[in-house]
């Protein structure tokens, strides 16, 4: 049996990471949109949330991961949840700071967001699968 990782530093740890990212891409952001600081706060507050979706997503998926089939299935669901409340939170935050229209949000990107991030869900499920096999069988 692997060795057990409390909850509550797991969440911090991919929080603090996940936050310190989305500051880095934010400010990315600002500074090719020539955007002030301030006007970057609500952006950086939704895919701060994000980070709160994330953990307890790859914990969840991490549990079984000495099962490699359940665990790659756990993943894939993960990684498409995330997915969806990423770019949702993504998309929200360019209607807000202008750089979309809303109309052009639901009709060129929001129709792409599913089966993209279901094929990329549906690769992971593939690779996690063939990595936790590789790391069973070569005990």
């Amino acid at each position: 049996m692997p060795d057990s990782v409390n909850f509550g530093k797991w969440t911090a740890v991919i929080f603090v990471g996940h936050a310190v990212g989305a500051a880095i891409f934010i400010r990315f952001a600002g500074f090719a949109l020539a955007l002030p600081a301030r006007r970057l706060w609500v952006p950086y507050t939704m895919l701060l949330y994000c980070g709160l979706a994330l953990s307890p997503l790859l914990y969840w998926a991490r549990l079984a991961r000495e099962q490699p089939k359940t665990c790659a299935i756990r993943m894939a669901i993960a990684s498409f949840l995330y997915a969806q409340v990423f770019m949702l939170a993504l998309g929200v935050s360019a209607i807000r700071l202008g750089v979309l229209s809303q109309t052009e949000a639901l009709n060129n990107y929001a129709p792409i967001m599913v089966p993209f991030t279901a094929l990329a869900s549906t690769a992971i499920y593939v690779v996690r699968r063939q990595i936790l096999k590789a790391r069973t069988s070569g005990r």
